[in-house]
C-alpha cells in the first residue's frame, strides 16, 4: 500500500527553514530602514546647514540657538528673515525628526554674534562610522553633528 503525502518529519524540516528564511530576511529589512532613515537625517542637517550659511552670508553672523532651535524657526516650519520685506525664506519647510523621540537640535558659540554652529542628530546605526562623538545639546545625546567651516566640536558638544 502506497501513501501520497508528506510525513510530519518531512513538514517540521520545511516550516522550520522557511522559518530560519524569514528570520533573516526580516533582520535585514530592518538594518536597510535603520539605514535610509540615517541617511534622511544627515541630507536634513546637511540641507539646514546651506540655509544657515546662506543667512551668515546676509548678515555676517547665524541666528540665536532658542531651546535648540533656530531662533524664528521651528522643526517642520519655515526658516525665514521677517525683518525684511518681503520675507526671505531660507527654508521653505525645516526638516524634523520623525522616527526617533530625539528631535534635531541646533546650537551656537555665543548669543551675541553667533560666528560658529553645530548641528546634531541622533543615528539609528550606531555602527555609521559617521556616528563619531557623544554630543550633548539641550539636555539630549547626540551621535552625529555638523559644523559651520570655522569651528569643530569637542567630545562633549562644545566648539573648540
Amino acid at each position: 500500500m502506497k501513501k501520497n503525502g508528506f510525513t510530519l518529519v518531512e513538514l517540521l524540516v520545511v516550516i522550520s527553514i522557511i522559518s530560519i528564511l524569514t528570520i533573516i530576511t526580516v533582520s535585514q529589512f530592518q538594518t536597510a530602514k535603520r539605514k535610509s532613515n540615517d541617511v534622511q537625517r544627515k541630507g536634513d542637517i546637511n540641507s539646514v546647514s546651506k540655509a544657515l550659511l546662506t543667512y551668515y552670508n546676509d548678515y555676517n553672523y547665524f541666528p540665536n540657538a532658542v531651546d535648540g532651535q533656530i531662533e524664528g524657526a521651528i522643526w517642520g516650519g519655515s526658516f525665514e528673515d521677517t525683518t525684511s520685506t518681503p520675507a526671505y525664506v531660507y527654508m521653505k519647510e525645516m526638516p524634523r525628526e520623525n522616527y526617533l523621540d530625539v528631535p534635531y537640535c541646533y546650537q551656537v558659540d555665543d548669543s551675541n554674534s553667533p560666528k560658529k554652529f553645530a548641528l546634531f542628530a541622533q543615528l539609528e546605526n550606531t555602527e555609521d562610522k559617521e556616528c563619531i562623538g557623544s554630543y550633548s545639546c539641550n539636555g539630549n545625546s547626540y551621535c552625529y553633528a555638523v559644523t559651520s567651516p570655522n569651528t569643530s566640536l569637542n567630545e562633549d558638544g562644545t566648539f573648540k
